[in-house]
């Protein structure tokens, strides 16, 4: 399947994901027996950016601690930390993943409770595994674009069920619920109703050398894995940042040449640190650009080209955005097969 085929084919398989998870992942999280410490979380490269999504969910919606780690760091320094009633969350899309495997393997000889978030139900890590969480993303070894966004929402997916089965029910929960009921329709009207602002959103990234996308809270690892794939099909070097390291960091290294992508919404947690870096970068004269909603007119008016999209809560908006941008490198890469073009920076 090729990429523009794989996109369109995001709703599709976020639908199948989802609807088919709903009972799989509830039924799992009440037989879990959770322990009293923090949820361990472990991959190896790209799946890293979801057990940071998957680290938000249990920790915003929960108030659960989580501890996210490179699975061949955790195995060298913290699998000590391992007892029979911790519980680790093992994510590997091919389920093959050999550091992984191994960091579960470990797990399990200390009598920890094994979780496996894969999409491959017959790989070793789910064979391993005391549970499985499943991403029914249709795509072998889960390491394209359609799998990367069916696993960020599968992970947030994740710890939204975990706060509706084990916690007390709110309607902050069951709107968030409906969010991702509608998440597979509002990604299908954004890949066809927002393709000329995909293009025009394409055209000024068109002969770039740099870029930063920075993101707060569940937009964080979005901006994570866009700049991967980015970087993956077009060469930009294009680095994610969360929003309150980049102010000491990244910005201080940017030039008239960069440009910086802030993924937000009216919704997100962070928004306040959002709202004053965009102002910062739009100073120091840098190009800015942003994905957003309509309800977030603080960063849309500061920037020099704003999606927007539908008002979504923040762990159902970040999917979203990150589908939406996935479209975006698209058209990016296929500009720059023609040719890169660059439209002037508003004064």
């Amino acid at each position: 399947m090729d990429l523009k085929a794989e996109i369109l084919d995001i709703p599709r398989a976020l639908r199948e994901t989802l609807e088919k998870g709903r009972p799989e992942y509830d039924a799992l999280v009440r037989q879990t027996r959770w322990g009293d410490g923090p949820i361990y979380i472990v991959g190896s490269g790209p799946p890293l950016m979801v057990g940071l999504t998957a680290a938000y969910a249990f920790e915003s919606l929960l108030g659960w601690p989580a501890a996210v780690r490179e699975a061949a760091v955790f195995q060298a320094y913290s699998a000590s930390v391992l007892r029979p009633r911790s519980v680790l969350l093992a994510i590997s899309p091919s389920g093959e993943d050999r550091a992984t495997l191994e960091v579960a393997e470990r797990a399990r000889s200390c009598g920890a409770t094994v979780l496996a978030l894969t999409d491959n139900a017959q790989g070793a890590l789910a064979q391993a595994a005391d549970g499985v969480f499943l991403v029914r993303a249709g795509e072998e070894g889960g390491a394209g674009a359609k799998a990367a966004v069916c696993q960020q929402a599968a992970a947030s997916y994740l710890g939204l069920v975990a706060a509706r089965a084990l916690t007390r029910h709110t309607p902050q929960l069951e709107a968030m619920e409906a969010d991702f009921e509608k998440l597979p329709v509002h990604v299908e009207w954004a890949l066809a109703q927002l393709t000329d602002a995909a293009r025009s959103f394409a055209c000024e990234l068109g002969g770039l050398r740099r870029l930063c996308a920075v993101g707060g809270g569940f937009y964080h690892p979005a901006a994570l894995e866009w700049a991967w794939l980015l970087r993956k099909l077009t060469g930009i070097d294009a680095q994610g940042s969360e929003a309150t390291e980049f102010l000491h960091g990244p910005l201080e290294t940017l030039d008239r040449e960069a440009a910086v992508v802030f993924l937000s919404g009216s919704r997100c947690r962070a928004k306040k640190h959002v709202h004053q870096l965009v102002q910062s970068v739009r100073k120091a004269k840098i190009r800015t650009l942003s994905v957003t909603d309509g309800n977030d007119p603080e960063v849309s008016r500061h920037s020099d080209l704003a999606v927007l999209l539908p008002v979504l809560s923040e762990v159902a908006g970040a999917t979203l955005a990150l589908a939406l941008l996935d479209w975006i490198a698209y058209h990016t890469a296929r500009g720059e097969e023609r040719g890169p073009r660059r439209a002037p920076i508003r004064s």
